[in-house]
């Protein structure tokens, strides 16, 4: 969870230490869900800083709940046991320099070679959607589920869709549409627990398989519509 506070990359990977699969499950998942990447928490810095506590506060404040009782609830609806983990901790040494270098090393050639191509190709499909006019399709159609749902524009689609490829990049996305506050939390909590970056969704698929990283996926996009019409309601009472 702490390295998924980073990048959500090596956290789905640092998964591996755990030995069950339901123990992988709930911790690849709340991670995607509720754990924001650092460039996420930057974006989201700049998109709702101005507003203080009370536009920060209620998103992170809302991240944490869902982290807290969505995790409760997949322990209690999924099979499996949790055994203590028990790993064997090396004595303290003073550092190989030789030897901190060349696993820094192993595992930057590892994201590039792993990560930065999806990264590349979410920025194609970006620009391909945008350019045969796709996200606006998207758009249109689905304004019942933005608009009614979680009080958001039309415009604000494109945005959600490309949060699939780059969040952060989607988060910028929402600044030229000048939406209220209320619209802003509500869009942020959505994109930051509907889907994880495309880097991590690969990650994932790698690490739960296909069946796991369906359910998962229908776990992140529920809770995300359910929490964002929630807030909107809320929101739309005690929001001033």
């Amino acid at each position: 969870m702490l390295l998924g506070l980073g990048c959500n990359v090596p956290g789905v990977l640092a998964t591996r230490i755990l030995e069950t699969r339901k123990e992988k499950f709930i911790a690849a998942t709340l991670l995607s869900i509720a754990v924001p990447c650092m460039a996420l928490q930057g974006m989201l810095f700049g998109l709702l800083g101005a507003y203080g506590i009370k536009g920060l506060g209620i998103v992170f404040v809302t991240l944490t709940a869902v982290w807290l009782f969505l995790g409760f609830f997949l322990k209690k609806i999924i099979r499996g046991t949790s055994p203590e983990i028990f790993v064997e901790i090396p004595p303290y040494r003073v550092p190989y320099m030789k030897g901190i270098i060349k696993k820094v090393w192993m595992r930057l050639k590892w994201f590039i070679k792993e990560a930065i191509p999806f990264v590349l190709l979410g920025v194609i499909i970006a620009n391909l959607l945008y350019t045969f006019g796709i996200i606006q399709f998207i758009g249109k159609i689905s304004e019942p589920i933005f608009f009614h749902l979680l009080g958001l524009p039309r415009e604000a689609a494109g945005a959600l869709i490309l949060g699939f490829l780059r969040k952060d990049i989607a988060v910028g996305m929402l600044i030229p549409l000048h939406l209220t506050l209320k619209q802003l939390i509500v869009a942020s909590v959505v994109l930051s627990m509907y889907f994880p970056c495309v880097a991590t969704f690969a990650v994932l698929l790698k690490e739960l398989g296909v069946i796991d990283l369906l359910k998962s996926t229908a776990i992140m996009l529920l809770s995300a519509l359910f929490i964002g019409g929630l807030l909107n309601l809320i929101l739309s009472v005690t929001l001033i």
